[in-house]
C-alpha cells in the first residue's frame, strides 16, 4: 500500500504549480491535479512529473464552487485501498513538517488516526507586497515572505473515512466514518499572496468576472472582490518571518 496521494485544483497556477509539484512528490506516489481548462503551462507543467495524473474539467468559463466541491469531496475515494493517507489541497497549500512530511505521516499512522491535523496555520505575503517573491522556499533565511495568521483546514486523512463533506471554500468540514481519531502535527502554509498584489489583482479581476450565478447568490469567492489598493493594504497582514516559525 501506497502511503499518500494528493489530490489537489488547478487553474493557471504556472508561477506555483513548480513548487507544489516539487514539494509534494517528495512525498507522494501518485499526484492528481484536477485542472479547471487553464489557459497558460500549468498542464504542460504537469506532464515533467511521472507521478502526476492531470484530469481536466470544464465549467464552461464559470467559477463554480458546487463543481469544485463535488471533486474534493468524491476524487479521494479512489485511493482507498491503496493509501494510508491523501490530501485533498489548493495548488497554493503546502502541509510542512521540519524532519519531512513523511515523518508526518509515518507519526499519524502509528497511531492509527483517521485524520491529520495541522492547529496551527499561516497565511505567506509576499515581503515586497506588490511584486511576487524571488524564493518561494520554506526555509528560515528567506526573508522573500512573511506570516501573518490563517484559517487552517483538514487536508489530510485515511481515504477509509465514508465521506469527508467539505463546504465551500474547504476550511470547514463534516468528516464521517468509523475512525475520525485525530493526529495532531505539522503546519499548514497558505501561499495565496506570495505573488504580490500586482498579479494577484489580474487574478481577483478574472475571477470575478466569471463568478457563476450560484456562487454571487451564495456569496461564495466574495473575497476576490477585493481592489489592487486593498489587497497591498492586505499585505499588511505579513508581519512574521519564517525564521521565528521554523
Amino acid at each position: 500500500m501506497d502511503r499518500f496521494w494528493v489530490f489537489m485544483l488547478c487553474y493557471n497556477e504556472e508561477q506555483l504549480l513548480p513548487f507544489t509539484l516539487d514539494y509534494y512528490s517528495r512525498f507522494a506516489e501518485k499526484i492528481f491535479v484536477f485542472d479547471n481548462m487553464s489557459t497558460d503551462s500549468s498542464p504542460d507543467i504537469c506532464k515533467r512529473y511521472p507521478n502526476v495524473t492531470v484530469k481536466r474539467f470544464n465549467t464552461g468559463g464559470f467559477v463554480k464552487d458546487k463543481v469544485f466541491l463535488r471533486i474534493k469531496n468524491n476524487a479521494w475515494k479512489k485511493a482507498r485501498g491503496k493509501a494510508r493517507y491523501v490530501a485533498v489541497i489548493d495548488t497554493d497549500e503546502i502541509i510542512y513538517h521540519p524532519q519531512g512530511l513523511d515523518t508526518l505521516l509515518d507519526q499519524a499512522y502509528e497511531t492509527q488516526a483517521g485524520i491529520v491535523r495541522q492547529t496551527n496555520a499561516y497565511r505567506l505575503y509576499s515581503a515586497n507586497r506588490t511584486r511576487p517573491v524571488d524564493d518561494f522556499s520554506l526555509l528560515p533565511k528567506n526573508t522573500d515572505i512573511l506570516c501573518g495568521p490563517e484559517e487552517g483546514k483538514i487536508a489530510i486523512f485515511s481515504p477509509e473515512l465514508r465521506e469527508i463533506n467539505y463546504k465551500p471554500g474547504a476550511h470547514q468540514c463534516k468528516p464521517k466514518g468509523k475512525n475520525l481519531s485525530e493526529f495532531v502535527g505539522g503546519l499548514w502554509f497558505h501561499y495565496s499572496h506570495v505573488l504580490g498584489a500586482e498579479i494577484m489583482a489580474k487574478k481577483y479581476e478574472d475571477r470575478v468576472a466569471r463568478m457563476c450565478r450560484q456562487n454571487k447568490r451564495y456569496g461564495w469567492g466574495s473575497h476576490y472582490a477585493l481592489t489592487y489598493d486593498e489587497l497591498v493594504n492586505h499585505m499588511s497582514q505579513g508581519t512574521i518571518p519564517l525564521s521565528a516559525i521554523l
